[in-house]
This record gives structure tokens, sequence and C-alpha cells, in this order.
């Protein structure tokens, strides 16, 4: 029977909630990121660039198997909130037991494929003879952990529906504890392999998977399959709203992924390993970022279906606001000082790395003002338009790479470049104007309110960067931090004194004012004892 509760208990939207959900997400991907930081400075330290260039290369062709059956699950979200947002409990089992049987062909051939493809994954990529199996070995790995999770997609949507962020933050915690006791067990106690890396990863992804869908069908136990409610017109629903959505990840996937796979063949694996440690804090940021933003998908949709533009502005204006700041915040000194951080992190072979990171970091002022933009296509249903730009911009940058690579011969520099290039162009061309116009936006409040605000401290920032660049030395971990220190309280001070909004005051105060009444009730708990 269909809940007959009111909408608002079922799928909430509260600030409190998201700040929560998005608190918990930001510990779980900074123990990944720690762990991640230190991981590549100690196996580049053991073992050759040709055996380290595996890693970005095959994480790089496994970002586009995905694709394959993305259609397929694009939409599982979206319609299952929509049903559990409208009572529709009913319409909840029918999408899951329609799609269940589907993913199951489709990750049986998916696994069929896939270790095929592992078998004769020479004759694909240039791999060296010495390292052959444990490329297969990977691979298979890879692909065995992508084909599960397909079948089993449609009942892990309950953390999602029922916005249990945390709950699926934590397992995610208990899981990575899993993965990096199996890493070091591997490492230390046999051997340092980029094998052990996949191998764990693999593990640690399947009981994840495992975990959550028991979880998720106790907190949306409608999410189960029952054969009478197969409704086959439920599948060409969903996989039409998968198809736009297919060719939105195909183009971000070519380009994420599509540099070290063009650079392995064009260049080499030396440009593989420098491309990957270049982009590094790049990916890192991105991944916080999501993190953070995890927990939004639910509320914007929810304020669509309620047709809250004046709300889903504010957290259009704020969340480009917040992510200008926070990752401005550590990509300017990043840029500034890229020659001296990779030197010391990697040592000086790798100082072409250093080009890559400035490259790469410079494209954040005209992407994460409107870092919302996805969300809010899927939200309105809009993910056509947002399709088509993605497609002509990535494919720009695809071309633009080859020939900086091929004519120019600029390997992981050319790559950069070309990411940087199409970045600074399309997006104030092609994405700020779709943002504003599926938000209801007027550009110049947009301007004022998010993307002003949040260059401004970067501008401070480096003014006082460079000089300290030119004039003191960076050779040593005791003397780059004091000038990166000097930078961010220049950051700090500019945002505090003239970027503020006053809903970021308030937000502030009250966050200050709750921090000074939990001091004080510890205190007086602490007298009493």
């Amino acid at each position: 029977m269909a809940d007959t509760s009111t909408e608002s208990t079922r799928v909430e939207i509260s600030k409190k909630l998201v700040l929560i959900n998005s608190a918990s997400s930001l510990v779980t991907r900074m123990l990944s990121i720690s762990v991640l930081i230190w991981l590549q400075q100690y196996l580049l330290k053991r073992i050759t660039p040709e055996e380290y260039s595996l890693l970005p290369v095959l994480y790089s062709v496994m970002a586009f198997a995905p694709l394959l059956t993305f259609a397929l699950t694009a939409g599982l979200g979206r319609y299952i909130v929509e049903a559990y947002a409208r009572h529709d409990d009913k319409r909840i089992t029918q999408i899951v037991s329609t799609m269940f049987p589907i993913l199951c062909g489709a990750g049986l051939v998916f696994l069929a494929v896939g270790w095929t493809f592992a078998w004769h994954i020479d004759k694909i990529l240039n791999i060296a003879p010495e390292r052959l199996w444990d490329a297969r070995i990977m691979m298979a790995l890879l692909m065995f952990s992508a084909a599960v999770t397909l079948p089993v997609s449609p009942f892990g949507v309950g953390f999602f529906v029922r916005q249990k962020f945390v709950l699926q933050n934590l397992i995610g915690v208990g899981t990575e504890v899993f993965r990096l006791s199996l890493l070091f067990t591997l490492l230390f106690g046999i051997s340092t392999r980029v094998l052990w890396v996949v191998t764990a990863s693999a593990c640690a992804g399947i009981l994840g998977q495992i975990i959550n869908v028991v979880i998720s069908r106790r907190l949306v136990p409608t999410l189960r399959f029952c054969p009478s409610y197969i409704h086959w017109p439920i599948a060409k629903e969903l996989t039409s709203f998968g198809g736009w959505s297919f060719v939105v990840q195909f183009a971000n996937t070519i380009r994420s992924s599509a540099d070290p796979i063009i650079l392995n063949r064009l260049a080499g694996s030396f440009d593989v390993t420098c491309f990957y440690l270049g982009s590094l804090p790049f990916r890192l940021l991105q991944q916080f970022h999501l993190a953070a933003r995890s927990s939004l998908p639910p509320v914007v949709m929810g304020l669509y279906a309620k047709e809250e533009y004046v709300r889903l502005q504010s957290i259009y204006l704020r969340v480009g606001r917040y992510s200008l700041w926070t990752s401005l915040f550590v990509a300017v000194p990043a840029i500034i000082f890229s020659q001296e951080l990779m030197t010391l992190y990697v040592g000086s072979g790798f100082v072409r790395a250093g080009y890559v990171m400035a490259l790469m970091l410079a494209i954040f002022p005209t992407s994460y003002g409107n870092c919302l933009l996805s969300v809010i296509a899927e939200a309105a249903n809009a993910v056509r338009l947002l399709a088509i730009r993605f497609l002509l911009m990535h494919s720009v940058n695809l071309g633009l790479t080859l020939y900086l690579i091929l004519y120019w011969d600029l390997g992981a520099v050319g790559s950069a470049m070309a990411t940087l290039s199409v970045g600074i162009i399309f997006q104030p061309l092609l994405m700020w104007p779709l943002g504003w116009r599926l938000t209801r936006m007027k550009p110049g409040r947009w301007l004022r309110e998010t993307f002003l605000p949040g260059c401004m401290p970067a501008l401070a920032c480096t003014a006082v960067c460079l000089p300290l660049k030119r004039f003191l030395p960076m050779s040593s971990w005791s003397t780059l931090p004091g000038s990166v220190a000097v930078g961010a309280l220049m950051y700090l001070a500019v945002l505090g004194a003239f970027c503020l909004q006053p809903t970021d005051k308030n937000d502030l105060s009250r966050i200050l004012k709750r921090g000074r009444d939990m001091c004080r009730s510890l205190a007086n708990r602490d007298h009493h004892i």
C-alpha cells in the first residue's frame, strides 16, 4: 500500500540535512585522498614508470567500460526518487523488477566482453611483455567488479532516495578501511606491485556492494524484484532518458580518461606517468567537491518538482560561490609553486608533471562557478541540451590533444594545454548561459554574487605568492609551507572582508554561535566533574 504521509516527509529539503550529508561525504573522501597521496609517492620510489603507468592506463580504460550499459542505469535514481516523492510504491517495484533481468543479462555480456578484452589487452595497449600478465589480471578484476555492479544497482538507490548519505559514508569508511588493510598486507607482506592496488580495490568494492544492497532494501523495502511487476514500457522510458545521459557521460569520460590512453599509444609510459601525477591534484579536488555536492541531487529534484525557483537560484549561486572559494584556495598556490611542489613530492625527474598540474588547475575559475549545472539539467529533464554542449566541447578537446601530441610532440603537457584551452573558451560560451537559463537567473546577478566574489580572493593570493616565488628559495618542505601560508592568509582576509554575502555571514554567525555554545557546554560539564 502506498504511503499516505505528506510529500514533505518523504523528500526532505533541509539545509541542515544537506550540510550533515556533505560533511560525512567529505570525511570519507579525505581518508581516501590521504592514502592516495601517500601511495603514489610510495610506488614511484619502488617501481619503474613502466609498471606504474599500468594504473592510469587501465583505470582510464575502465572509465569507458560503464558507458556500454550507462543508458540502462542512468535514470534509476531520478525515476525512483520521483515515484517515492509521489508515494507510488508500486511503480518503484515495477522499475526494479523490470530493470533487474535486463541488467543481469547486460552484466553477463559485459563480463564476457571484458574478459576477452583483458586476454588480448596487449593488442590494444602498449604493454611491456614482462607486465602482460599483471595487466591481464588487473583488467580482469576490474571488469568483474564492474559487471557485478550492474544487476545490483536498482537495489542500492535507497540511500539516495532517503538521503541517508551519512549511513552510506559510514559503510564507505568501513570498506575503505578493509581496502587499506588488504592493500597494506599485500604491499608489505608480499611485494610492492601495482597489481595489489587493483586487487584490494576490487575486493573492497564487491564487499561494499553487498552491504549497500542489504541496507538499502531495508531503507526502501519496495526496492524488490517481483516477476509479476515487470512492466516493459518502463524500460523504454528509462533508456530514453538514459540515452542523453549516456552522451553526457561519454563526453565527460573522453575529457577525463582519454589522455592516458592517447599518451600510451602516441607518447610513452613516462608521459603517462607525468600526466597522471600532474592531474592528480585536479582529480582529487574534483572528487572532494563531488563528495561535498553528493547530497544535493535529491534536493534540487524536489525544488524543481515544486517549481521553487527562488530557492533553486539561491542554491545555484551559493554552491558556485563556495566551490570557487574552496577550489581556488588550493589551486592558486599549487599553480604558482607547481614546479617546487612536484620536485619535492616525487623528485626532479618528474618536473614535467608540475607544468601539467598548473595547466589543469587553471581550469577551475571558469568551470566551478557553474558546477551545479549537471544536477540542475537532470532535474529539469534538460539532459539533451547539456549533452550536445558536452559532446561538442570534449570532441574539440580530443582533436586538439591529438594535434598537440602528434604535430608538436608536447606529450603530457600538450594534453593539459588542450584541456585548459577548451575549458576557458567553451565554459563561458556554452555552459554558463545554459545554467542561467535553467535556473531563470539573470547573468548580471550570477556575475555579482558568484563569479566575482568567488575569484577575488584568488587574485589577492596571486599578488602575494608571485613575489614570494620570485625572491625566496623554495628548495625544501621547511620553506615552501611558509610562503603558501602567507598567500592563504591574504586569501582568507580578502574573502572575509569583501566577498561574503549576507547569507554567508548569517550562516557563519550561526556556526560560530553553535561552536561557542558547545565549548561552554563542555566547560560546564568539566567544571561539574
